[in-house]
């Protein structure tokens, strides 16, 4: 199961989080929950058995009960929120969970709180526009359509099919040719006295699901984050870049932390994890599910004049990866990438795909809410999620020796100048080693 897979760090659950502004129909919202359940059998289905055993059921529709909470005088509503995030679900019993605080007369933050083996970043934007989509209905708007498509059983299905045709062959002769030789960015060279071997003892799942939910959120400590915002000029100027190059602000985004990890390890060809969403087939677009896949992006940095020909070469290895990445990663030939004693995925990199943070439903406003209290599964993560044209959320997530929040913030800021200075003059050559 996944959490044998990650369990040093936690973060196993996937939530939609949102705050709800205007006059609550309570029942309404119960209804618009249970349609979801209806609507999609990921959040009715079960996991039984670990590793090759593991085998998934789903059930028959059924409610899906809400928790409705005031928050406490002394406590703030994020509060509240961090503690039902780092509370683990067992998703032998159930995959999910929903709950409502209630902040005042015309606004509550509402939480459906799922297991990652049920949903990721994806699935999030679907399910609050269901949510809002049912909530408007229950409130007596007009009904909301059965899902076309896949369930997210039939993609496990196609998955079966891929291991048993010869593209699995084909698959992995491309990662062999694109991976050999390369290396994952050495975090020990970032931070030299930085030390992980305690991690594992305060992970903040193992704390919940043996003490109380105090005992988590001290325990999840272990894994910090730190925050910034890319400034809007900086923004303006990486998708200028990227319109210019004809490729993507994650292609942009994506160079600009190969060059900072550069700049940092002296390593000339790194190779950085992300999650893509594995969406390409039209089957998929709404389903509900654990679909993303993790990739390996490699970079030969160094051999790049400029940071506009770094953008160009990250370009290729996004859109290969993007055409092979329905091979899981655990199928790739092992040894081809140096870890240094590490595992590949150590070092993280995603950015959250657009989509609408703000929804209106039976007259009241969705917001969603992008929690960081939830941490990583990861030791050393840069997640980054556009919101609108405009702004680039930036979220650092480090775990155990690498929690210091100043090395977080010296990283970052790093990154953050990299990112003006690539947006301005994207044709400067790109700081070396120790610059």
């Amino acid at each position: 199961m996944i959490k044998h897979y990650r369990s040093d760090f936690g973060a196993l659950n996937c939530p939609v989080v949102c705050r709800i502004v205007g006059d609550l129909d309570e029942r309404a919202l119960q209804a618009a929950v249970d349609h979801l359940v209806v609507r999609h059998e990921a959040l009715r289905t079960t996991f039984h058995g670990r590793g090759a055993r593991l085998v998934q059921r789903v059930h028959p529709p059924r409610s899906l009960p809400l928790t409705w909470a005031d928050v406490p005088k002394d406590e703030s509503p994020q509060t509240a929120l961090a503690r039902e995030l780092q509370t683990p679900i067992d998703p032998e019993q159930w995959p999910a969970r929903a709950g409502v605080w209630r902040v005042g007369p015309t606004e509550h933050l509402f939480c459906l709180n799922l297991h990652h083996l049920v949903t990721d970043a994806w699935s999030t934007g679907i399910l609050l526009r269901d949510l809002v989509a049912c909530y408007a209905a229950a409130c007596g708007g007009p009904g909301v359509e059965a899902p076309t498509g896949w369930q997210s059983s039939r993609f496990a299905e196609a998955q079966q099919e891929l291991l048993a045709s010869d593209r699995l062959a084909r698959y992995q002769r491309y990662w062999r040719r694109q991976l050999e030789g390369s290396q994952i960015p050495r975090l020990d060279a970032l931070y030299p006295a930085a030390d992980t071997t305690d991690v594992a003892a305060t992970d903040g799942t193992e704390a919940a699901a043996t003490g109380t939910a105090t005992q988590a959120v001290q325990a999840a400590q272990a894994v910090r984050s730190v925050a910034a915002e890319l400034p809007a000029a900086t923004v303006a100027g990486l998708r200028e870049l990227a319109r210019r190059e004809k490729t993507t602000l994650f292609t942009v985004l994506l160079a600009a932390f190969h060059a900072q990890l550069y700049r940092l390890t002296g390593q000339p060809d790194l190779a950085v994890a992300s999650m893509f969403a594995n969406r390409s087939r039209p089957e998929v677009r709404d389903t509900v599910g654990l679909l993303a896949g993790m990739v390996l992006l490699r970079a030969q940095v160094a051999r790049q004049p400029s940071f506009a020909d770094l953008v160009r070469h990250v370009h290729g290895a996004v859109i290969s990866a993007f055409a092979y990445q329905d091979l899981p990663f655990h199928l790739l030939p092992t040894g081809l990438v140096d870890t240094g004693g590490g595992r590949a995925d150590d070092v993280m990199f995603n950015v959250m795909s657009p989509m609408r943070h703000d929804l209106t439903g039976g007259g009241a406003r969705f917001e969603l809410v992008v929690p960081t209290e939830i941490g990583s599964r990861f030791p050393f993560e840069l997640a980054l999620a556009p919101v609108g044209e405009h702004r680039v959320q930036a979220v650092l997530f480090r775990a155990g020796g690498w929690a210091d929040p100043a090395l977080g913030q010296d990283f970052l800021a790093g990154y953050l100048d990299v990112a003006a200075t690539v947006a301005h003059r994207p044709e400067a050559a790109l700081p070396r080693p120790g610059q």
